[in-house]
């Protein structure tokens, strides 16, 4: 049986959160860990990292976007923004991984 499809509201939330820990290290106190801008394609979206979070050459691998499936699937990724040719082509590579595996 299909799962629950999330709602845009409850997929920002778990983006918050997985961002909020991910950065912990770097993240300022209220500062919110992403942009407001995001993108979509099929049941995928992705968020983005908030500029003002510093992340040092040493943790270069934090510096990362985040996609969340419509069914909860929280994955860190490549981070090509504010390249939306380049984010949108990746998204489209992680709908299709979600849709294949049904995430």
């Amino acid at each position: 049986m299909p799962s629950a499809k999330l709602k845009f509201e409850e997929i920002r939330k778990l983006a918050e959160d997985a961002g909020r820990e991910h950065w912990q290290a770097f993240i300022g106190e209220g500062m919110p860990p992403l942009i407001d801008e995001c993108i979509n394609d099929r049941r995928a979206w992705m968020f983005f990292r908030n500029p003002a979070i510093e992340i040092p050459d040493e943790a270069n691998l934090r510096k990362c976007a985040l996609v969340v499936s419509e069914n909860g699937e929280v994955r860190f990724t490549a981070d090509y923004y504010p390249n939306f040719d380049e984010c949108r082509a990746y998204l489209a590579k992680m709908a299709d991984h979600f849709e294949e595996r049904d995430l």
